[in-house]
Formats: structure tokens, sequence, C-alpha cells
């Protein structure tokens, strides 16, 4: 009995296969995936933007529509290396989620898409006064990703998030995304 559950669906995967692929859209479906970049973080009393190196990973559900716009939910993971002796805090790590609408041009490999949501970035002091803080804002970014595979793909971007009370967030970074 377990061979012939085996054989019909191995025969069935092989059959649906080339169907499979033709109607693949490569930016519909789960993804994750790694980034990063340039962060240039400035609280309030800063006097100018620190510049330091982001990294952190990516989740995330799109749909592509044959019209060839997509649509989706993303959330990021990371952290910005932010660190300040004249504040006196440097940065742990940041959360975002957002929602993300973009199209398909050329040859429906290339991607533009435009993000909005919400970040947070937990911030700790340095030395051993003050207390650890959270800090959160309204994210916007946008970019350009090109699928090399139907399950891989490049991505360029950038992020501005404003925390507000002169605190805000510039992001540049680039990935390499995987689709589940």
């Amino acid at each position: 009995m377990k061979s012939i559950i085996f054989a019909t669906t191995a025969l069935v995967t092989a059959i649906s296969a080339p169907t499979l692929a033709q109607d693949s859209d490569p930016f519909s479906g789960l993804y994750g995936g790694v980034e990063a970049g340039v962060d240039w973080t400035k609280l309030s009393g800063d006097v100018k933007r620190d510049r330091s190196l982001y990294y952190g990973g990516v989740i995330g559900y799109r749909q592509q529509m044959e019209s060839g716009l997509v649509f989706g939910l993303e959330g990021t993971f990371g952290d910005s290396g932010y660190k300040n002796n004249a504040v006196g805090v440097a940065a742990d790590y940041e959360w975002s989620t957002s929602l993300v609408l973009g199209s398909t041009f050329g040859d429906g490999a290339n991607l533009l898409y435009a993000k909005a949501g919400y970040a947070q970035t937990s911030f700790d002091p340095l030395g051993t006064s003050g207390d650890s803080f959270t800090d959160g804002g309204w994210r916007f970014g946008g970019g350009y990703e090109r699928a090399l595979t139907d399950r891989v793909s490049f991505r360029l971007g950038g992020d501005y998030t404003t925390y507000g009370n002169d605190n805000g967030q510039w992001q540049a970074k680039g990935g390499f995304l995987l689709k589940f």
C-alpha cells in the first residue's frame, strides 16, 4: 500500500511540475532573507546623524497578481549598530512590520516596491547610568528587487523612520531573499 501511495504521489508531482513551472510568480508566496547596509540614526540630543552598519533578517508574504501588481506584509528584525557616547545610548535591536505594494516590469523578474509600516528600536544606556527604553515610529521605504530564479531574489532599498521629537533614522540596504 505504501508503494502505491508513493508511486501515485510521484506521478502526480511529475505531471503537475511543468504546469507549476509555467504559472510561477517570482514575487508570490512566503519568503525570508538577510539584509545589510548603512544606518544613519539621529536622536534629539545628537549634533549630527550617527553612521553605522545595519544587518538583519526579513520575513514576509506577498501575492503577485496577473497584472503584475504585488502586495504583501513584511517584518524585519535587526541591529542598527547605533552607539553615541555624547547622548549616552546605543541601539540594542529593532523590529518593524510593513505593508508592501509594488509592480513588476520588463521581463516580469523586476519589481519596484513601496512600503509603509511601524518600527520600534530598543536602546540601552552606555555605562551604568540610565534605563533601557524603546522608541517607535512610522517607517516608509521603497526599492528595487530582481528575481534571479523563481526562488531567489536580490533587493536594494531604503527606509526612513520618524520617531518624532527630532528623532529619525535613514537606512540604505541590500539583501538576498529566498521564497519558500
